[in-house]
């Protein structure tokens, strides 16, 4: 009785890891597929086979944020503000999932990052995150589906 008692238990904990019902209607979907990519860099430091971004962009208030992000173990996402010197990490998904696309919605300044992976070192897992580049805070975090959401932008050559 024992074992099957543990093998439920196992079963039950991956299915609350693996088994989340991920919506792909979600408005942060919509407003992913929406917005502008953000390339990244033609020529990644170092010459890694990852993509890396260090992109200026400018902000509807005329002042500019400095992006910059890479695709690999400790990925994260910093903004740099120019103006106020001020510097912070927008996006850190966390362990074994990197940020693998950036894109900008330019009407309302938010900045939208997807990031994937293996949650736990175990599980594919996709996230979008939108973050407020004028008011400077994280608005949302979401697990989706990776196929409900449209092809990472292209590398620039």
């Amino acid at each position: 009785m024992r074992p099957l008692r543990l093998f439920a238990s196992v079963a039950l904990m991956l299915c609350l890891t693996a088994c989340v019902i991920l919506d792909s209607n979600a408005q942060i979907v919509k407003d992913y597929n929406a917005a502008t990519c953000v390339l990244p860099s033609a020529d990644p430091r170092g010459g890694t086979i990852t993509r890396e971004w260090s992109k200026t962009l400018l902000l509807h208030d005329g002042s500019k944020v400095i992006i910059k992000g890479i695709q690999a173990p400790g990925g994260r996402v910093e903004l740099l503000y120019p103006v106020t010197n001020r510097g912070t990490i927008a996006i850190d998904p966390g362990d074994y999932i990197y940020p693998s696309d950036i894109r900008l919605d330019g009407r309302r300044d938010h900045l939208y990052v997807k990031a994937r992976g293996l949650g736990g070192g175990m599980f594919a897992q996709t996230w979008l995150f939108e973050y407020d580049l004028e008011h400077h805070q994280l608005l949302k975090r979401t697990r989706v589906r990776a196929d409900a959401l449209p092809a990472e932008c292209p590398d620039q050559k």
